[in-house]
């Protein structure tokens, strides 16, 4: 859901980074340096796992993991949120993954949403592992459209792309179903290994940065080329090239 700034006018842009970067503002007052390192070792493994796109069975899609919800469950909703804007700030200016302009709406789309989701799915104490499996798959469903929801929302409001919005809306909650499903299940399996503590938080940490090294520089190789699901829905909206 990395949205292009040639997707967003100026004033959604600039009022989604105003919302956005007021949150931010907000989630920063709240973290701990004692989450720091988590932080920064699961965020990692989330910016690797963003780049490892997989096909979508007989679609003609990819997605991959938004990690929102994960890191959610990991180390809090503000702590998370912080992360994710790390996340797609580095994206953004590093790899030209989603425009400026459009950057307060992802980080909307992408984090605020699944932060949200994720807290109030994994409020509480420890879970069960039958219990985490159910509240990151629908954590991660809800998020996954919401966010969609969100993208072509704020296309429209924008009034700028010659997409159209009966098509594009069709195509995109569908395809972020599915998207969401296996999100869920990722997250659902990867928050039950966390919980089972087999290795201690510090060792978990380095695990996630190790990880993340493995995607970002060797698996990410081979990551699905088809259109993520912006993407294929873009393709199934236009009006003309």
């Amino acid at each position: 859901m990395h949205m292009e700034t040639a997707l967003v006018s100026t004033a959604v842009g600039a009022t989604m980074w105003g919302l956005s970067s007021t949150s931010l503002g907000a989630a920063l007052t709240k973290i701990g340096k004692e989450k720091l390192p988590l932080m920064v070792g699961a965020g990692a493994f989330v910016f690797g796992a963003q780049m490892m796109n997989c096909a979508i069975p007989a679609t003609g899609a990819s997605g991959h993991l938004v990690g929102a919800v994960f890191l959610t469950a990991l180390v809090g909703p503000c702590a998370a949120f912080v992360t994710m804007a790390a996340i797609l700030l580095i994206q953004c200016l590093g790899f030209n993954d989603g425009g400026f302009l459009a950057y307060g709406a992802n980080l909307f789309n992408m984090g605020l949403i699944g932060c949200l989701c994720g807290a109030i799915a994994f409020r509480g104490g420890q879970k069960s592992p039958a219990s985490t499996m159910l509240r990151a798959m629908v954590a991660s469903v809800v998020a996954l459209q919401l966010g969609a929801l969100a993208v072509c929302a704020e296309v429209a409001l924008s009034g700028i792309s010659t997409l159209h919005m009966g098509d594009f809306l069709t195509a995109m909650q569908p395809i972020h179903l599915a998207i969401g499903v296996g999100e869920g299940l990722l997250t659902g399996l990867l928050l039950v290994a966390a919980q089972a503590r087999v290795f201690s938080w510090k060792t978990l940490t380095a695990s996630f940065a190790l990880c993340a090294v493995v995607l970002v520089f060797g698996l990410s190789t081979f990551a699905s080329t088809a259109p993520d699901g912006l993407e294929w829905s873009i393709e199934r909206a236009t009006i003309q090239e």
